[in-house]
């Protein structure tokens, strides 16, 4: 669990600011992505900050050609393989039309999420997000920033 010493969740004053706005809204991502395997852990820099990625994970590559690290766990849990894989070894993947897709907040300042593989910050206008089954969890564990652009593109609001 992601918490600092005393059991409170290290992103606990922005998860109340969000969770008091009410400003969740349901969202699917609608954009395929390439991945490929990791045979050893590395840091890679995203955008939002540098994470660690463990062997085994995924590497995975967006829209714009952002990178950021993924379970195989959770890459099979919303995306499916396509088996076109491009010259460079990375595998095409389309979501998943039965994933459930996200929660996410839209917020107007920047902000810091303190996630399990690092400290990452956002901008105004980027997106706090979290998993659809977190839907009554306040402070859950696993939360992420999208870039407001790359959400645009990627991500569809599909209910309030």
């Amino acid at each position: 669990m992601n918490q600092t010493n005393d059991g409170v969740s290290p992103n606990q004053e922005l998860l109340d600011e969000v969770n008091a706005a009410g400003t969740w809204f349901h969202a699917k991502k609608v954009r395929p992505i390439w991945a490929k395997s990791v045979d050893k852990q590395q840091t890679v820099k995203t955008i939002e900050g540098e994470e660690t990625v463990s062997a085994g994970d995924f590497l995975c590559r967006g829209e714009i050609g952002e990178i950021w690290p993924q379970t195989a766990a959770k890459l099979q849990q919303k995306y499916n393989a396509t088996g076109e894989v491009d010259n460079d070894g990375w595998e095409k993947y389309v979501p998943n039309p039965d994933a459930k897709g996200v929660w996410a907040a839209q917020l107007d300042h920047t902000f810091q999420v303190h996630a399990s593989w690092g400290v990452l910050s956002g901008k105004p206008g980027d997106y706090l997000v979290k998993g659809y089954d977190d839907t009554d969890v306040d402070y859950p564990e696993d939360i992420w920033i999208v870039d407001k652009d790359l959400f645009g593109a990627t991500y569809e609001k599909v209910g309030p």
